[in-house]
């Protein structure tokens, strides 16, 4: 059995939750803003090991449950190959991981921060995980713009927008061998988002459509951000 929550909007879990993500995002910034290069490298290192261990722990712990398994628990929805991808950003940088974290994983987490659903469970400990997980992905892209200097280059809409298509067409694969529903792509999330309109496959079309928008809104943000003052 996979016990699957959801944590209703505007409830005291929800209101913490969504508070201690952004807490932390500020001061993490605002030390890595403050110190000298040799200490923001480590500290990116460890900010990095935070995140990629937090995947191999939240596996071990579901594992102990008795509940993983390999068509719920593999990181295969956007955050999970997100938050994995913004630790692996946080050693070795490529632009093109950072405009993806940038344009799609930010929208992706945030959604996930503002409808929670966890697929095996909300103890104390899993609640944790899960938003440092969903916070490391909102995180990592504003870190490496405003602490790094990132930004996207032109068009890089228009290249996520396909990596987003091959990554569907590769999830959906694995959701057909596994038959699993990794991404969403066979059945809605159970969260209220008003995002999610109609059955599948209808509402995976508005994914597409809403997609799209919030890459071109983060583009256009991130083209606008100016080269900080230090």
């Amino acid at each position: 059995m996979n016990p699957i929550v959801d944590i209703a909007p505007f409830s005291i879990t929800w209101i913490i939750g969504i508070i201690a993500v952004i807490v932390a995002i500020i001061l993490i910034i605002q030390f890595a803003i403050r110190v000298p290069p040799d200490t923001r490298r480590i500290f990116s290192i460890i900010l990095g090991m935070i995140l990629i261990l937090r995947e191999l722990w939240k596996n071990w712990f579901i594992f102990n449950l008795g509940i993983w398994e390999l068509k719920t628990a593999l990181p295969l929805h956007l955050c999970g190959i997100s938050a994995i991808l913004a630790g692996l950003m946080l050693f070795k940088t490529y632009q093109k991981g950072f405009e993806f974290l940038a344009l799609i994983s930010l929208t992706g987490a945030m959604h996930a921060i503002f409808t929670p659903q966890l697929n095996h469970g909300a103890s104390i400990a899993q609640l944790i995980e899960y938003y440092i997980g969903h916070g490391g992905v909102i995180l990592v892209p504003i870190y490496l713009a405003i602490v790094d200097g990132y930004r996207v280059r032109k068009n890089a809409w228009r290249d996520v927008f396909i990596y987003c298509q091959l990554l569907l067409i590769f999830i959906g694969m694995i959701n057909f061998i596994l038959d699993a529903n990794y991404m969403y792509l066979c059945e809605a999330p159970i969260v209220n988002n008003p995002l999610i309109i109609g059955l599948w496959p209808w509402y995976i079309i508005g994914f597409e459509i809403f997609g799209l928008v919030h890459i071109l809104f983060f583009y256009f943000l991130f083209r606008r951000l100016k080269p900080l003052p230090y």
